[in-house]
């Protein structure tokens, strides 16, 4: 497993050292005609060269994403899998008020916005360009998977279970558009991660509700096997 970062910046802002750093690690970086840039970098094992990374990011006022990036040789030999979508896409529609409109709001916790029970379906402008995709999440929705037909099609097929698939509407109109679906989790199994110091980075509780929330390291997952066998 690798560990790879994705950073932003605007080109016309940032000190030669930091672009030096990035080259000389042989990063990934995607340029066009406008000001930002996005960068990949594959981080290194060695503490320094993290310390070295994070102090130059501090520099920059720069963050980074990280995610895991598996060999084709641990994907064949994994025995479990977690699904954590990339693509972000759209607004839940109405942009207003779609948390009244799709959620009930009984246990709702300004606070941290956490306590929202889905009451209907999602709505949104139109059906999305997969391309090779079959995941996506809307911007603002944090804990929903939408997919395409075919994969509705492969959970079928191999009997997996736990889950709805539900509709995803047209804003104008309110007909279920056709290529694109949700899937509706229907249970939330106890903790299992045995790593918190691999997997989290944060625990983050809120003061008003007492909600919990945990930050994703990206450094990948350990979990105790029992707890996903139902």
């Amino acid at each position: 497993m690798r560990i790879r970062h994705r950073i932003v910046y605007d080109k016309t802002d940032i000190n030669p050292t930091f672009i030096r750093f990035l080259k000389d690690h042989n990063a990934n970086i995607q340029e066009d005609e406008i000001d930002l840039v996005v960068a990949y970098i594959v981080e290194k094992e060695e503490e320094e060269w993290r310390k070295e990374f994070e102090r130059l990011l501090d520099r920059e006022d720069l963050s980074s994403i990280a995610e895991s990036i598996y060999s084709k040789s641990e994907m064949k030999n994994a025995t479990w899998y977690t699904i954590r979508p990339t693509y972000r896409w759209e607004y839940p529609q109405p942009e207003d008020e779609y948390v009244e409109t799709t959620f009930d709001t009984t246990h709702y916790c300004e606070g941290c916005g956490c306590g929202l029970r889905q009451k209907q379906e999602f709505k949104v402008k139109k059906n999305p360009k997969w391309g090779k995709r079959n995941f996506l999440m809307l911007h603002w929705i944090e804990d929903e998977l939408f997919v395409t037909n075919h994969v509705v099609h492969a959970l079928k097929e191999n009997g997996l279970k736990g889950y709805e698939i539900h509709d995803v509407l047209k804003s104008k109109g309110n007909e279920p558009l056709n290529e694109i679906k949700q899937i509706h989790v229907q249970r939330t199994l106890e903790p299992a991660l045995i790593d918190l110091e691999q997997s989290v980075n944060e625990v983050m509780t809120c003061r008003k509700c007492g909600s919990i929330k945990y930050i994703y390291t990206a450094r990948g997952f350990t979990f105790k096997k029992m707890h996903l066998i139902t």
